[in-house]
């Protein structure tokens, strides 16, 4: 199926990496957005996938033990599996309206 402005990727089996490789190479894709949630944050960050983190913060207090959060996935219970996730640096913090903050981080691989 194909519109002006839409394109199905099909994979027989699925590869976020090749989804990636195949939006470039077909495709130009040079810069990609991904807003979601927990889980396919989880699979992009410990697949070596970010380059850069922005994060919107509007401050709401939810919680509880099933409550989704930034990063979901499988538990971290070595170092092995912490150093997969790469370290954030802070690059900047803004404050916005109301009482939001845009902090935007870099992955360091």
């Amino acid at each position: 199926m194909k519109a002006d402005n839409l394109e199905i990727i099909f994979q027989e089996n699925f590869s976020l990496e090749q989804a990636l490789v195949d939006l470039k190479e077909k495709y130009g894709c040079e810069r990609l957005t991904v807003q979601s949630g927990g889980a396919m944050n989880g699979i992009f960050l410990r697949n070596g996938l970010f380059d850069f983190v922005d994060i919107i913060v509007a401050l709401v207090l939810v919680g509880g033990k099933n409550t989704s959060t930034l990063i979901d996935g499988d538990s971290i219970t070595t170092k092995e599996e912490l150093s997969k996730l790469g370290v954030l640096r802070l690059t900047s913090c803004e404050k916005l309206e109301d009482s939001y903050l845009r902090l935007k981080y870099e992955v360091v691989k």
